[in-house]
């Protein structure tokens, strides 16, 4: 009923930086140099940071990645939680780590460069919260999840599978550009309230509802220039436009509770719309033999994000029985975001150590970086769906090249931030409609790692 039923993964669905939804972008190698690349990533996510990169990749390259992130999140509700005196505890997420790729090969010749390859947004795809159901009464569902009006469980699939293609301009100019055919398939449970204007915290009357929902493949792209106007300087240019979001699926809503006191679900039919971000990136690079130092500024326009509307299909609830029965359709729900445009800065290189230090055939390259990335949501509509605050990170990493091959290691930290929020407007969904009942206020806390292993092999043809 719900878009906050889709929204973690819905959301996650374009190839935003960080603030709203995600974490910094994917690829071993920027991830240890602060998540840089718009100006030259120097592996296969130059499609995510910039598709002119491509053609830094010489010859024939083959890459396989794995990279694991882990959010660990907590909530603490302000208030008063169930029908006694007590205060809400504090509950945490505990997916665990969530597994993402960014994989494929390319190919240069000449003056062109083109990739086919595969990856999956730089986010959590996976959240798992205190489930109400699992108490063993009502007043025990109240103190141990008082997060359910947000978020109990999700569990999410997102692909981007697509083709890259770069050329050199000019000896100073390189574009690149990417078509890719988006794929979606969401999974997410939260509470409801079906009482009407009975209010109060009041686990008796919940529902559980499950969404999952799948959007056809849809096509999107992305555009990227890198500019050589000095020796050793590259200036790089890349974005992405808006894209929508139009999903649709199966809502399931399990009330049992409330089916004591005459309330009974009929249909499971529902949509969600919405339009994702625009989003920008600039970057300064400098390459010398045996180092490099990059920056990259990079701009999310979330602020188009005003809220996300969830219409159910023949979805009804019935009060009543027999000549007292009345018909409830659920109309369009409006789920206020109020988002903001976001910032990212972002800063790293990298070393090449010394041959002589190696035994032969070796070398070794070094990596540290550093980045700070704006919050898109504001205190009144932050909840435990998107626990996504202002933080910095520091970040490492590695290649050891032997030959052909070349695996590489990328970490990055996001340090704990935290906020208390007092102003907060989201209230629990009510399809019947009821006095509001704010559930967002409280303290959240957040921090993230993410690590992230490769393997390349490039070959001369």
């Amino acid at each position: 009923m719900n878009c906050r039923l889709l929204a973690l993964a819905l959301c996650a669905s374009t190839q935003a930086l960080a603030a709203g939804f995600y974490f910094p972008d994917l690829g071993a190698g920027p991830l240890g140099r602060g998540a840089t690349g718009a100006a030259g990533a120097g592996d296969l996510s130059a499609i995510v940071h910039n598709p002119a990169g491509l053609l830094e990749l010489s010859g024939l390259r083959v890459q396989v990645e794995l990279s694991a992130a882990d959010q660990p999140a907590s909530f603490t509700r302000a208030g008063i939680c169930g029908g006694g005196t007590s205060l809400c505890p504090t509950v945490s997420n505990s997916s665990g780590a969530f597994l993402n790729t960014v994989s494929g090969i390319s190919y240069r010749f000449g003056d062109f460069a083109v990739a086919l390859a595969a990856y999956g947004p730089p986010s959590i795809g996976r959240y798992q919260y205190p489930d109400p159901r699992d108490a063993g009464t009502a007043n025990a569902a109240a103190l141990s999840a008082p997060q359910r009006y947000s978020l109990i469980a999700s569990d999410n699939f997102i692909l981007y599978p697509g083709v890259g293609a770069a050329y050199r301009i000019a000896r100073w100019l390189d574009f690149g550009a990417v078509a890719q055919l988006r794929t979606v398939h969401v999974k997410q449970t939260q509470s409801l309230y079906v009482l009407g204007d009975l209010g109060g915290d009041l686990p008796e009357a919940d529902a559980v509802a499950t969404f999952d929902a799948k959007e056809s493949a849809r096509l999107v792209f992305g555009a990227g220039l890198i500019a050589r106007p000095l020796e050793g300087l590259s200036i790089g240019l890349s974005g992405r436009p808006a894209v929508p979001v139009h999903a649709t699926g199966t809502l399931d809503i399990n009330a049992p509770l409330a089916n004591a006191v005459g309330v009974v679900v009929s249909g499971r039919a529902a949509r969600v719309d919405l339009t994702l971000p625009a989003d920008a990136r600039l970057g300064l690079r400098y390459d010398r033999p045996e180092w490099m130092a990059e920056f990259d500024l990079t701009w999310e326009g979330w602020g188009g994000l005003r809220e996300m509307v969830v219409t159910p299909v023949d979805v009804v609830l019935k009060t009543g029985t027999g000549a007292n029965e009345v018909d409830n359709p659920v109309a369009p729900i409006h789920i206020p975001r109020h988002y903001r445009g976001s910032f990212s800065f972002r800063l790293g290189g990298e070393r090449e150590l010394p041959s002589s230090w190696l035994p032969s055939s070796f070398s070794l390259r070094l990596r540290a970086g550093a980045l700070y990335e704006t919050s898109a949501i504001p205190d009144e509509t932050l909840q435990a769906d998107f626990p996504n605050l202002s933080r910095g990170a520091g970040t490492l990493g590695a290649t050891v090249r032997y030959r052909a091959l070349a695996v590489t290691v990328g970490y990055a930290h996001f340090f704990e931030s935290s906020r208390t929020v007092t102003s907060s407007i989201v209230a629990r969904i009510n399809p019947l409609g009821s006095r509001p009942f704010i559930v967002g206020n409280g303290q959240y806390q957040s921090s993230l790692d993410a690590l992230a292993l490769q393997a390349a092999w490039a070959f001369q043809l």
